[in-house]
C-alpha cells in the first residue's frame, strides 16, 4: 500500500514539473500581449500612429520591468498618461511612475506632457502639483511659487479650475505675504463672489491690500448672514413674508381709516355737514334783526 502511495506522489510531482514550463509559457505570452496592447494604447493617447522599432523595444523593456516591480497597475497608468511617460522613465527614473500611480488619470496625462518641469515640483510638494497642472495646464509651477507649498496644495484640492487663474493673479498683486493668506481665507468664506466684490480692474489698477479684503468681507457680513439664514430656512422665510403681508395690509387699512376720521372724511361726517347746511337758513329766517 505504501508503495502505491509513493508511486502516486512521484507521478504527481512529475506531472507538475512537466506542466510548469507550459503554464509559465502561457502566462508569459498573455503578459506579453497585454504589454503590447498597452504600448499601442499609450501611443494612441499621444497621437502617435507609428512607433519606431527602437522606441518600441525601449518601451516594451521599460514596461516589462515596471510591471515586475510595481504590478499590473502600471498598465493602466501608461494607458492614461501616454507614450511620453514610458519615454520619460529611463531618463528621469522610477519617481515618474511612482508619482503617476498616485495621481488621477487627468493628472497623469498632464504630467507626461511636462515631466521635466513637473517632476522636481512634484517631488517637493507631492501629487497635488500634478493635480493642479491638470486643472490649469502651465500654471502649477507659477501658482506654487506665488502662494507657497501649503496654499498651493489647498488650491489644488479645493478650488475650481475656473477660479484658479484669477486667484493666482490676485495673489500676485498682494502687497505682502499676509495679504495672500487673507485672500485665501476670504475666498474660502466667500467663494466666487469675492471676485465680484473686489473686481479685477480694481486689483490690477491699485493692487490688493488687507484692508480691501477685510473691509469687503466685514461690510457685507450681516447681509450674507441674513441671506444664508433665509436660504437654510426657506419655509420659515415664506411664512414670515405671508404674515408680514397680512399685517401690512391690516395696518394700511387702519391708517387710512384713522386719517379719514381725523380729517372728517368719513361718511357720517359728510352727512352731518349736509344737515348743518340745511338747518342754517331756517335758523336765520326765524330770528328778526335787533333794533
Amino acid at each position: 500500500m505504501n508503495v502505491i502511495r509513493a508511486f502516486a506522489v512521484v507521478v504527481s510531482i512529475v506531472c507538475v514539473l512537466q506542466a510548469g514550463p507550459a503554464a509559465a509559457a502561457i502566462v508569459g505570452k498573455v503578459a506579453g500581449e497585454m504589454i503590447e496592447a498597452t504600448i499601442k494604447k499609450a501611443a494612441r493617447r499621444s497621437g502617435v500612429e507609428m512607433i519606431e522599432a527602437g522606441a518600441q523595444r525601449s518601451a516594451r523593456a521599460t514596461l516589462e520591468r515596471l510591471v515586475k516591480t510595481y504590478g499590473d497597475d502600471v498598465l493602466s497608468v501608461a494607458d492614461d498618461a501616454g507614450f511620453e511617460l514610458l519615454e520619460a522613465v529611463p531618463r528621469y527614473g522610477d519617481d515618474v511612475i511612482r508619482l503617476a500611480m498616485k495621481a488621477s488619470p487627468q493628472a497623469r496625462r498632464a504630467f507626461a506632457l511636462n515631466v521635466s518641469e513637473m517632476l522636481p515640483l512634484a517631488r517637493r510638494v507631492g501629487v497635488e502639483a500634478l493635480e493642479l497642472e491638470a486643472k490649469t495646464p502651465g500654471l502649477a509651477t507659477r501658482a506654487f511659487r506665488v502662494v507657497g507649498d501649503d496654499a498651493g496644495r489647498a488650491i489644488a484640492r479645493s478650488v475650481p479650475a475656473d477660479d484658479i487663474p484669477r486667484l493666482i493673479k490676485y495673489a500676485e498683486k498682494a502687497d505682502r505675504p499676509a495679504t495672500k493668506k487673507l485672500l485665501l481665507e476670504a475666498y474660502k468664506k466667500e467663494g466666487k463672489s469675492l471676485f465680484e466684490r473686489i473686481p479685477p480692474s480694481l486689483v490690477i489698477a491699485t493692487g490688493l491690500s488687507a484692508s480691501m479684503l477685510y473691509g469687503t468681507h466685514s461690510a457685507t457680513k450681516p447681509l450674507r448672514a441674513v441671506g444664508a439664514a433665509i436660504e437654510k430656512n426657506n419655509d420659515i422665510a415664506e411664512t414670515a413674508v405671508r404674515q408680514f403681508s397680512a399685517w401690512g395690509t391690516s395696518a394700511a387699512v387702519f391708517i387710512v381709516v384713522l386719517l379719514l376720521w381725523r380729517f372728517g372724511l368719513m361718511p357720517w361726517h359728510r352727512k352731518a355737514k349736509v344737515k348743518v347746511r340745511e338747518d342754517a337758513p331756517a335758523a336765520g329766517a326765524g330770528s328778526a334783526p335787533a333794533r
